[in-house]
């Protein structure tokens, strides 16, 4: 394995696609706090696009794409997880916040934007915050409550499970939580 320092891995930025910018500016700059850092608009062929950045913290941004006659289907879905048929949660985003106390304001900043649909779950290991952007796109806001419970696998634990097969999972399986919660 290539001897990589993960310390300096990060997130430059997540990118998705949008059918409406507006509505997605809404969501992330005015009901999440997160700043809108930059937009280009570019011209490709007949058509054109704007990429859209809002700031995440520790110089990590989300984007997305609003795209027009540059070679998408007319039909194409932005609700990346049920747009192929997978549960909503399959495919999300996750934020970083520090304490439980961040966790509660930000529902309530959620609930002051609008937003009145939110999941709440204790995993156990971390406790988080779910709900749906305009794009059909899963958020989570997640606070790490035992990070030693979390990082309690070797490596090797981890892969042994990863390549469990599936006639041994029931054996092995973590239970889904039980305390979750709309909040």
């Amino acid at each position: 394995m290539p001897d990589t320092n993960i310390e300096s891995l990060g997130a430059h930025h997540i990118a998705y696609t949008t059918r409406d910018p507006e509505a997605t500016y809404d969501f992330y700059s005015n009901k999440l706090g997160m700043p809108l850092l930059r937009t280009e608009n570019h011209l490709q062929g007949d058509g054109h696009f704007r990429h859209f950045f809002f700031g995440m913290g520790n110089g990590e941004a989300l984007a997305f794409f609003a795209v027009e006659n540059v070679g998408e289907d007319a039909d194409f879905k932005t609700d990346i997880s049920t747009g192929l048929g997978l549960p909503v949660w399959a495919n999300h985003i996750a934020f970083k916040l520090n304490t439980l106390e961040e966790l509660a304001a930000k529902t309530q900043q959620m609930h002051d934007g609008g937003i009145k649909d939110i999941l709440e779950i204790n995993h156990g290991w971390c406790t988080s915050i779910y709900a749906n952007d305009p794009n059909g796109i899963m958020v989570e806001f997640c606070v790490t409550t035992d990070a030693e419970q979390f990082a309690e696998q070797t490596e090797e634990e981890a892969l042994r499970l990863l390549r469990l097969p599936t006639s041994e999972i029931a054996a092995e399986s973590r239970k889904e939580p039980t305390d979750a919660k709309r909040v």
